[in-house]
């Protein structure tokens, strides 16, 4: 991209890493709220696989990042699933700090671990340009 194009690219690129930070963020700030409180689960007597519940959005989440978005072709494919991935790694947090019970501090981690690998330094992949043309085999 030359011109303008790339400045516009530049510049979602910051909105990116604002929406990264907003949710960083929101994710902190619901694990330290909800810390002390105790978890909507319940008693794990209950239903002993209720507090995992955490994994399957993370999972989801997963997915989205390490298999879709390296596969999107330019930088307004891959910010829809950018948020989608983000919104999903943010429930694992949330689901886990409401509903882990006994693994509230392990699902809550894995939030945030699903979270950082969402940091958009893999989008500068979309500033550069791509090569076209003939490229012999080395």
């Amino acid at each position: 991209m030359i011109g303008p194009e790339a400045q516009r690219a530049r510049a979602q690129l910051k909105y990116w890493w604002l929406a990264w930070g907003v949710v960083g963020l929101s994710l902190m700030t619901i694990y330290f709220t909800l810390g002390s409180a105790p978890s909507l689960a319940g008693s794990a007597s209950s239903h002993p696989l209720i507090g995992l519940i955490g994994l399957v959005p993370l999972f989801l989440s997963i997915i989205i990042r390490w298999l879709l978005l390296p596969r999107c072709p330019h930088l307004k494919a891959a910010l829809p699933w950018f948020i989608v991935g983000l919104a999903l790694a943010e429930a694992a947090g949330i689901l886990g700090a409401l509903l882990g019970g006994v693994y509230r501090a392990n699902l809550c981690i894995l939030g945030l671990l699903g979270f950082l690998q969402y940091a958009p330094t893999f989008a500068r992949q979309y500033l550069a340009p791509k090569p076209t043309g003939y490229i012999p085999n080395n």
